[in-house]
Formats: structure tokens, C-alpha cells, sequence
């Protein structure tokens, strides 16, 4: 059935009838819980991936993705024949209307982003696509790459626009830890059509599921923007945060009391600093942002700058640190591997540029504990020795000297505080309350002032 030559009546009926087909590409953090919407919705979904491993675990009704709801939804779709995973694009293609496609796209220590992989899985699926297949691209791109590599691209394969395939550009907008919550019921979901017909296909698909409805907008390159916009904007704040902290600290004053009154007026949104942004979006998208810019001739400086800034609070925690003790020749534990609190992702997380840094201080050891992962998950990043078990905090503190808190995980804010007793702790996510603080030796960013009022320092 190819539905880019049904009438809107057609093909409102043949949606709202569960009679179209969808297949998902990459089943991973963010794909699978799209592909379990669908399913929950009533629609037969297809995965395709390229991990065998991947594959049959989920067609036996498993996965590992730590998602509200997906393994529920994955075990009832399995029963029920609404969900089938392959490994061969032409089985997972064949008889599909739509294809979702979010697989990841990073950049490279340039700052490109890196096509590639996405580039060869689009030659795959046109070489396997049924006529009238609507692409549906989900994974976050740079501004116009939808219209001008992609598009181009397939039509090189002798595919016609509006007759073998139709394209949107729909970014999704989820956040770790509640992704299914998002996709259903948080935001409206957002769609940039190549044209009107693919345009009016996809809104009609994800007015089924999305509770706040669909904002179908002027082109893909517009739906492009907003993704990476939004996450430019937000580094961008994040690193005002971070500047103003180092500020605060030069001249003694506490940046989350100054954060929490000014944010009393409605013109002031000031964020909350750290120690650096971590995860696959927000330290991504500004790069999409500059790289566009340059590639038009115009170079977005605040971006740039903004980048570094946040990259910065890693070696500023190092600093502090060195202040207050030049000799690094101590345990040091790394509280934290995920970048985020609660979630099991270390995409790009501040611990994996703070480990070489201390590293070349020479200090006697360096361990990383997260109650995320296991000991054996962060060696086979870091190498043997260099971890806790999640179930061993007490004797990680015991074994430290100097530590370094990365992640905001609830566990570390129910620390026993005895535990802390002599040591020197960097907490670059303001677990702690300094209020309680007694017989160790404690920096946050930004709070010189405050610890000094209370006679930490």
C-alpha cells in the first residue's frame, strides 16, 4: 500500500484503522520506547538494529533499557505479535508505511557531525523500501540536512519525491528517566515536512499517540533548528551559570543564594552550575549550531565560548582542589560515572574528562562509585582497579582521601556525613548541605562566601 497516493480521507481512515505498518531503526535508549508507543497504541511495529545480541534479547521480550514502562510494554507486544525485531532491513521494511529512524549522530573533535553511519543506513532502507515508504527522521541533525544531504541523496538512488518516498524531520523530545511519559504526554510533537503530503501523513501518525497534539511546521530545516536551537540555548545558560560561579567564588560571595533572589523576578532564569554538562544532547547541539554557522559564514561566538566554559568546570574542580592541597598523593574517588542523576548514561559525562586530568597529578589511586553501574561495567571503560561495587560506598569512603562528586544520584545525598570525616570533598553538584558540615573539608562552585560563613574554610 503506498500511502502517499491516498487521499487525507484514505489515509485518516487506514491510520485510525491500525492497518499501516511502522518500522523503528536503532533500538536503543530512545528508539525502543518510541517502538513501544506505537505498539501500546495498537500499531504493529518492526525493529531493525545491527546488534544481534540486541535483536534476540528483545524478541524474547527483554532489554536492558532502564525506561518506565518499556519492558513491560516490549513483554506484552512480544505475546501479542504487535513487535517483532531484525537484523535484515529487507525483512523489517516489507510491508511497512513509515520508517523512525534515531540512530545515534555525534561529532567528531571538530565539531562535525558524524553522517556516516546515518547516510549508509538511509542507502540500505531505500534499497529495501517499499513504494510510498514516509521517512520519518527522529535522531537530532544539523540545520538543512534533511533537505540537502539526505534528500538528495535518495533521489540519487532514482527515488522520486512524493511518489516512492516522502520525508519529515520530527526531533524527538524526550528526556532520560521518562521518555514514554514525554512522547505521550508532555510535549507536543513537533514535524518538518519535505512536502505537504508527507507532512499531512506523519501528523495524522503521531495524532494518535501525542496527548498535546502535533505542531506541523514550515520545512525540516525549521524542525532542525528547534532541536538544536533549544539545546544551544541551554548550554549556553549552563555556561553563564558556571561563569558566574567562578565569579562568585573571586569575590566571596555564595552564586546559589545570588541565583535563588534574583530569580525572584520574572526576567531572570539564571541555571544552577556544576561541573561540567554531560549526555548525547546538550554538549552535542551547539557544535550542529557553530558548524552551521561557519559552513554560512558567520561564526556563533557565545556558542563556542559557551562550550569551553562548561568543559572548564572540570579543570576549575582540579583547581580548587589544588588550592587547598598540592599533593595529590592520596586516594581520590570519583562519586559518579552517569551524567545526570538517576540514569544509567555516561555519554560524554564530566568523569570521563576528570579521570585523565587527575590521572596526570599522580595521585596513589583513582576509583570511580555509581550506583548505576557495576564494578565490572567501569572497568570495561576504565581498565581493572578502578571501580566499587555499588553496594561498597562505606568502604570507598573509608579508602579516600580526596572526592570528587560528579552525579546528583539520591544515593549520595543519603550519605552517612560521618563518613566524610576528613576528607577533602569537591561537590560539583551541591549534594551536601554545608550546614551540616563538620570535621571534613568541603568546596562547592560558586560558594566561597557561604562555606566561609560557616567556618569550612
Amino acid at each position: 500500500m503506498n500511502i502517499l497516493k491516498l487521499n487525507p480521507l484514505e489515509l485518516t481512515e487506514k491510520i485510525q484503522n491500525r492497518e499501516i505498518q511502522l518500522t523503528v531503526v536503532g533500538l536503543g535508549k530512545m528508539g525502543l520506547p518510541i517502538a513501544m508507543v506505537f505498539t501500546n497504541a495498537g500499531f504493529k511495529v518492526k525493529g531493525l538494529d545491527i546488534s544481534e545480541k540486541i535483536i534476540s534479547e528483545l524478541n524474547q521480550g527483554n532489554t536492558t533499557i532502564a525506561e518506565p514502562e518499556v519492558l513491560e510494554r516490549l513483554g506484552k507486544a512480544v505475546k501479542n505479535g504487535m513487535f517483532k525485531a531484525y537484523i535484515d532491513p529487507k525483512e523489517a521494511l516489507d510491508g511497512s508505511n513509515f520508517v523512525l529512524i534515531i540512530i545515534p549522530v555525534l561529532v567528531d573533535d571538530q565539531g562535525n557531525a558524524e553522517l556516516d553511519g546515518l547516510l549508509k543506513t538511509y542507502d540500505s532502507l531505500v534499497k529495501n523500501a517499499p513504494p510510498g515508504i514516509v521517512f520519518i527522521q527522529e535522531t537530532t541533525l544539523p540545520p538543512t540536512t534533511t533537505s540537502k544531504v539526505i534528500v538528495p541523496r535518495i533521489e540519487k538512488q532514482g527515488k522520486k519525491l512524493d511518489d516512492d518516498f516522502g520525508i519529515v524531520f520530527a526531533p524527538e523530545r524526550t528526556y532520560s528517566g521518562r521518555a514514554i511519559r514525554d512522547i505521550e504526554q508532555n510535549y507536543p510533537k513537533i514535524i518538518g515536512p519535505q512536502t505537504q503530503k508527507s507532512g499531512v501523513a506523519a501528523k495524522l501518525l503521531y495524532e494518535i499517540v501525542s496527548k498535546k497534539g502535533v505542531i506541523l511546521v514550515s520545512d525540516p530545516t525549521t524542525a532542525e533548528a528547534i532541536k538544536t536551537f533549544k539545546g544551544a540555548y541551554r548550554d549556553a545558560n549552563i555556561a553563564i551559570a558556571n561563569q558566574l560561579a567562578v565569579l562568585a567564588d573571586k569575590i566571596d560571595i555564595d552564586i546559589l543564594e545570588v541565583i535563588d533572589v534574583a530569580n525572584t523576578e520574572p526576567f531572570s532564569h539564571i541555571h544552577r552550575p556544576g561541573i561540567g554538562v554531560g549526555g548525547h544532547c546538550i554538549p552535542v547541539y551547539p557544535h550542529f549550531v557553530i558548524k552551521e554557522g561557519l559552513n554560512h559564514g558567520f561564526e556563533p561566538m557565545l556558542f563556542s565560548d559557551g562550550r569551553k566554559a562548561n568543559d572548564y568546570m572540570v579543570n576549575y574542580a582540579i583547581e580548587r582542589i589544588t588550592e587547598v592541597t598540592p599533593n595529590w598523593k592520596r586516594n581520590v574517588l570519583i562519586m559518579g560515572l552517569a551524567y545526570r542523576g538517576g540514569v544509567k548514561e555516561h555519554r560524554l559525562s564530566p568523569t570521563l574528562r576528570i579521570i585523565p586530568k587527575v590521572k596526570e597529578l599522580k595521585p596513589l589511586s583513582v576509583k570511580i562509585i555509581d550506583p548505576l553501574y557495576t564494578m565490572k561495567e567501569i572497568e570495561n571503560i576504565f581498565g581493572s582497579n578502578t571501580a566499587f561495587e555499588p553496594n561498597e560506598l562505606e568502604q570507598a569512603l573509608d579508602w579516600a582521601s580526596i572526592i570528587i562528586i560528579v552525579t546528583d544520584h539520591k544515593e549520595f545525598g543519603e550519605v552517612d556525613y560521618r563518613l566524610f570525616s576528613n576528607k577533602i570533598i569537591y561537590d560539583g553538584r551541591y549534594v551536601i548541605d554545608p550546614a551540616l558540615t563538620r570535621d571534613f573539608f568541603l568546596i562547592q562552585p560558586g560558594r566561597i562566601g557561604k562555606l566561609k560563613s560557616l567556618k569550612i574554610l
